[in-house]
């Protein structure tokens, strides 16, 4: 055991925690969050995001803001409760703390023009796959990068159409990320897989059938993709909310700076 006492080179502990954290300090580091402020987009039929700056310094003598917010705001990870009726006590409570703490594969398909409605298929992530070398493996989590969040989230009275369209993935990519035995899908869109038009649903393979029912989960408004290396150290936790369905996350992308 180490005390405070114990000569540093016979800590073997320590010696395991600074060596992790000077490889992570190492390494060059994303924020995957947008900023949670007033006007973001959201999903249509959840609640609104506020912020009330309850307590100040000139009626207080201390700074105290109250945020009120849906569990599925900004950058935010769904339980297998969100929608798998068979896992209704798999909630965000009940995960691992570590449950997103896995390797990444980044799917960067922001050169690509999307239109609402769009959606990847099998063939675009195998040859993806094959153009760069890397997918994949049991464990990770896949992050599918359409360039959607970056050219269209906004705060103003045009935001709501980032949440009421956007491209997503088929069928055949659900499953395959399943058959990979991924630990968790995310995108930078507000329904992951779903894909939007005008807001209407096209389909929710992932959430509905392949994802969620099977225990993956599912990340959405995944920002600053396009800055993150093809494979990266992917690090979230959830709130441990009760009964939780959802949490907003701030995850970190830990990136090789060779990348």
């Amino acid at each position: 055991m180490c005390t405070p006492n114990s000569p540093r080179p016979a800590c073997r502990c320590r010696n395991a925690v600074d060596d992790l954290y000077g490889r992570l300090k190492a390494m060059r580091t994303v924020d995957l969050a947008p900023r949670l402020e007033r006007g973001i987009p959201r999903w249509p039929t959840h609640p609104h995001f506020f912020i009330d700056p309850t307590i100040t310094y000139e009626h207080d003598g201390y700074y105290c803001q109250s945020v009120v917010m849906p569990e599925h705001v900004g950058c935010h990870v769904d339980a297998p409760s969100h929608v798998a009726q068979n896992r209704k006590d798999d909630t965000v409570d009940t995960l691992p703390v570590d449950a997103l703490v896995a390797p990444a594969v980044v799917y960067d398909f922001s050169d690509r023009a999307f239109q609402p409605g769009e959606v990847l298929t099998t063939d675009d992530i195998e040859a993806y796959e094959k153009r760069h070398g890397c997918a994949v493996r049991p464990g990770d989590i896949a992050l599918v990068n359409f360039g959607w969040l970056k050219a269209h989230w906004r705060r103003d009275n045009l935001a709501q159409w980032y949440a009421t369209n956007s491209p997503g993935m088929n069928e055949e990519v659900t499953i395959l990320f399943k058959e990979r035995g991924v630990t968790a899908v995310g995108a930078d869109t507000i329904a992951c897989e779903s894909a939007l038009v005008d807001g209407r649903i096209i389909d929710m393979p992932g959430h509905r059938k392949h994802w969620l029912p099977n225990g993956i989960l599912i990340l959405e408004s995944v920002a600053n993709l396009e800055l993150v290396s093809r494979e990266c150290l992917f690090v979230a936790t959830a709130l441990p909310i009760e009964r939780g369905s959802g949490s907003p996350l701030r995850p970190i992308a830990y990136c090789p700076q060779s990348d």
